[in-house]
């Protein structure tokens, strides 16, 4: 099965995968750094957050 992805920052459409896809990606709309991980029928998106030295 295929999953579409969304950035939840600002709704653009990432990209689409399947079962087991384990993905790092910046959003080219807001430029949020994500990893999107989907493993049986789940998606789960986090993001990022850079931190400052």
């Amino acid at each position: 099965m295929t999953y579409y992805t969304v950035c939840p920052d600002c709704g653009y459409k990432l990209l689409k995968a399947s079962d087991g896809s384990n993905i790092e990606i910046y959003c080219p709309k807001c430029k949020a750094k994500l990893i999107v991980e989907i493993k049986d029928g789940k998606i789960l998106i986090q993001k990022i957050l850079a931190g400052k030295t």
